[in-house]
Formats: C-alpha cells, structure tokens, sequence
C-alpha cells in the first residue's frame, strides 16, 4: 500500500477519534489530501462535482418523500389512518400491526429508500402504536420490517439511479 493512502485513512482515522463529525471529517481531510496531491487546479472540479450533485432532479425526490410524510403527521392524516386501520384489523389480534406493515409496505413503495420509509413510517406509526398499547420494541420491529421493505418493491429510488 502506497504511504499516501495509508497516510489518508490514519488522519481519518484520527480525527474521527477525536468526534469531529463524519461529513466533515470526510471533506476536509479529502480536499487538503486533494490539494496536495493534485494542486490548486483540483479545487474546481470539487466544485464542479458538488454542484453537478445539488442540480440533480433525481436527487430531489428522497427529501421531498420525508418532508410529506412530516406534513401526513402533522395534519392528522396518520391519526386517522391509523384509527381506520384499527377498525379494519381491530378484531384481529395484533391487527394494527398488520395494518403498520401493510401502509408501510405501501410508503415504502412510493418512498424506494428503506431509510427514508423507516424514517416517515416511524414519526408517523410510532405515537399511533405506542397510543394503542404496543410495546416500543415491538413497534419499532413492525416499522422497521415494513420499512425494509422500500428496496424490494417497485419503483425503488435505487433502481433509478441505477438507470442513471
């Protein structure tokens, strides 16, 4: 191994032991080992590259997916599906579980990230559960099972960048 790369992974190391954040642990020992390795002149196509990244309108839909899934939660939309899941699946035992995995199947569909879903699913599905008597181990199990399932079914925001 070359000692630039070993130099590389040591200072990252190091300064991630000292509990510097990872993002900008990652940027600043990348554009100093950039500048030393490349010039000044490298500078330009971090830039290019960042902003390449921020004009991406693909890149735009996972955002977006959490910022309505933050408005279903505080419009009461969630309450109200959730209300109707329980009187749907209310006679089964474990019904509204069902019902979480089965809208959470649903949002992970129209999501494709599984991180996204688990996210939305779980500000959303998390006080309904957690209202209704479940246990927080059991409901966290239930939103992440049903959150994973964001990459298996279609359209899957990973399948697009892929097509990219």
């Amino acid at each position: 191994m070359k000692p630039l790369t070993l130099l590389f992974f040591g200072s990252l190391l190091f300064f991630l032991l000292l509990g510097l954040p990872l993002a900008f642990v990652l940027g600043g020992v990348s554009v100093v080992f950039l500048y030393f390795t490349w010039g000044f002149d490298s500078f330009y196509m971090v830039a290019s590259q960042i902003w390449g990244t921020m004009e991406s309108f693909t890149l735009v839909a996972i955002p977006l997916f959490v910022f309505m899934a933050m408005i279903l939660e505080r419009t009461g939309v969630a309450r109200d599906l959730y209300r109707m899941m329980h009187l749907w699946c209310g006679g089964l035992r474990g019904g509204l579980a069902l019902g979480t995995l089965g809208i959470c199947a649903v949002f992970a569909a129209m999501v494709g990230i599984s991180g996204a879903a688990v996210v939305a699913m779980g500000t959303i599905a998390l006080p309904s559960m957690l209202e209704r008597g479940y246990d927080k181990s059991m409901a966290l199990g239930v939103i992440n099972t049903g959150g994973g399932w964001g990459i298996l079914i279609p359209p899957s925001i990973l399948m697009i960048l892929y097509a990219l």
